[in-house]
C-alpha cells in the first residue's frame, strides 16, 4: 500500500502556477490602463489655444432666451466667465460695462457667461441689476462650458474674431477701460480692416 501511494506521489504532475510572461503581460496592460487615464485627464484640462476656433455652445440669457456663440459669426465676441461669488468679477465688470457702450455701435458683442451652480444661480439677477449691467448675460449651471473652454477660475475672458478664431486669452481681472488692455479688441474693431480685406479679395488677380 505505501508502495501504491509513493509511486502515485512521484507520478503525479506539480500544479502549474501562473507563468511569467502571463504575469509580465498582466502589468503591462496595467500600465498601459494608466497611462492612457493620465493621458486624458491632462488632455482634458489643455488649454486652448489662441489661433483655434473658439468651441460653440448654446446657453440661456436671464430671460430663458437661448443663445449661441456661433450666431455672432461677423462680430467680435468678448467672451467672459464669471460668477456672483467671485469678487475679482464684481470689480472686473463696470469696465466691461463701459466698453460695450463704447464699442457695441462698432460691432462689439459681449456674452458674460456665470457659471454659478444652482445653489448660487438666485444671485445672478440681483447681481446683474445691482450693477447696472447691459450686456447679455447667460447662465451655465451645469458647467457645458466649463470643459469647452477648459476653465481653471474666474473671471477668465477670451477674445473671439469675426470668422470665429480665437485671437486673445486673458486670465484673471483687467480693468477694460485702459487702452493698453485694449490693444487685440481695437485692432480687431479696426472700421478699415473689413473693408481692406474685402479689398484685398476684389483685387486679387483671378486665376
Amino acid at each position: 500500500m505505501a508502495d501504491q501511494l509513493s509511486q502515485s506521489s512521484v507520478g503525479a504532475a506539480p500544479q502549474a502556477g501562473p507563468s511569467r510572461t502571463v504575469v509580465v503581460l498582466a502589468a503591462a496592460a496595467i500600465l498601459a490602463v494608466m497611462f492612457m487615464v493620465v493621458w486624458l485627464q491632462s488632455s482634458k484640462y489643455e488649454p486652448l489655444v489662441v489661433g483655434k476656433v473658439a468651441p460653440d455652445f448654446q446657453l440661456p440669457d436671464l430671460n430663458d432666451k437661448q443663445l449661441r456663440l456661433s450666431d455672432y459669426r461677423g462680430k467680435v465676441v468678448f467672451l467672459n466667465f464669471w460668477a456672483t461669488w467671485c469678487k475679482p468679477c464684481r470689480e472686473e465688470m463696470p469696465s466691461m460695462e463701459v466698453l460695450y457702450k463704447n464699442f457695441e455701435k462698432d460691432g462689439l458683442v459681449i456674452l458674460a457667461v456665470s457659471i454659478d451652480r444652482v445653489t448660487t444661480k438666485k444671485e445672478i439677477p440681483p447681481f446683474v441689476k445691482g450693477l447696472n449691467l447691459t450686456f447679455p448675460v447667460l447662465i451655465d449651471s451645469w458647467g457645458q462650458t466649463d470643459k469647452r473652454y477648459k476653465l481653471m477660475g474666474v473671471p477668465e475672458t477670451y477674445v473671439i474674431d469675426q470668422q470665429g478664431i480665437l485671437r486673445e486669452k486673458v486670465i484673471g481681472p483687467r480693468d477694460w477701460t485702459r487702452l493698453d488692455n485694449l490693444k487685440v479688441l481695437t485692432q480687431l474693431l479696426k472700421p478699415g480692416e473689413k473693408a481692406a480685406r474685402a479689398s484685398s479679395v476684389q483685387d486679387a488677380p483671378a486665376l
